[in-house]
């Protein structure tokens, strides 16, 4: 197992000193967003010695120019960073026919397809994912990320609800762990409204703080075999004044206590 980190986009401070405190906390990995790839991260990268194992984000929308613009422009990213991986996420169903065209382009760079689904979406459900990822993968590499956040709250898998597990995590539970490209990892608060998008940007918690029943969820993925990369993912308004040395150490520690 290897853990990594995904910066939340507000944070004020440079991708090269995240990537030093995440080493110091020990992390071996931390994402990057595109517009922060320049030569001081990729410096940071080899200083420390973590990998960069996705380039954040390609967004498909219903412009077939611009996401293929925009997956060659990733693809050049991760190129430059070493990632296995372009996160992706979605605004629209898109044709099966745009879908490969985008996972062939990343493909042709050496690097996957990692395949978001999110309540927020149109690729709302597990199931959804596991389709997106079927059609990209035919002919190109494609995996699959599951985060903690979306799968719980798309499921409803809360630990004050209950009886929620057992039928919240059979899915999970049928999902071969070679289809996942990682796992992103946090917790949220009770939730104030049913604005999720609100929930989701400014509201998630350190791993243990919250409300997602992230035992089940993290012993599911262990129990079927799932070995591979989890990201710490944790978007929050309260965390975000942190110094990026006491952030990465919290984060670390929350998050590998449930995978160890």
């Amino acid at each position: 197992m290897q853990f990594g980190l995904t910066p939340d986009l507000r944070w004020t401070c440079r991708p090269a000193e995240l990537i030093a405190a995440a080493a110091t906390a020990g992390f071996d990995a931390v994402s990057v967003h595109a517009d922060r790839v320049d030569p001081e991260t990729i410096d940071a990268y080899r200083r420390t010695g973590l990998r960069c194992p996705d380039v954040l984000a390609l967004v498909v929308d219903d412009d077939e120019r611009r996401i293929l613009t925009a997956a060659e422009e990733l693809s050049e990213r991760a190129r430059r960073t070493g990632a296995d991986w372009v996160l992706t996420t979605f605004t629209v169903v898109p044709p099966e026919r745009v879908l490969r065209r985008c996972a062939a382009a990343l493909d042709a760079a050496g690097v996957g397809m990692a395949v978001e689904f999110s309540p927020l979406g149109p690729i709302a459900t597990l199931a959804d994912g596991l389709r997106m990822l079927s059609i990209a993968g035919g002919s190109a590499r494609a995996g699959l990320v599951v985060d903690s956040w979306h799968y719980c709250f798309g499921a409803g898998a809360f630990r004050d609800t209950a009886g929620a597990a057992d039928s919240a995590f059979s899915a999970l539970a049928s999902v071969p762990p070679a289809d996942i490209a990682f796992v992103q990892f946090t917790d949220a608060l009770p939730p104030e409204s049913d604005r999720l998008l609100r929930e989701t940007l400014h509201r998630r918690a350190l791993p243990g703080e919250g409300v997602l029943a992230l035992a089940r969820f993290a012993g599911t993925l262990r129990e079927r075999g799932f070995d591979g990369l989890v990201n710490a993912e944790v978007l929050s308004a309260a965390l975000r004044d942190l110094a990026p040395a006491e952030l990465a150490r919290r984060l670390f520690e929350s998050t590998v206590r449930y995978w160890r």
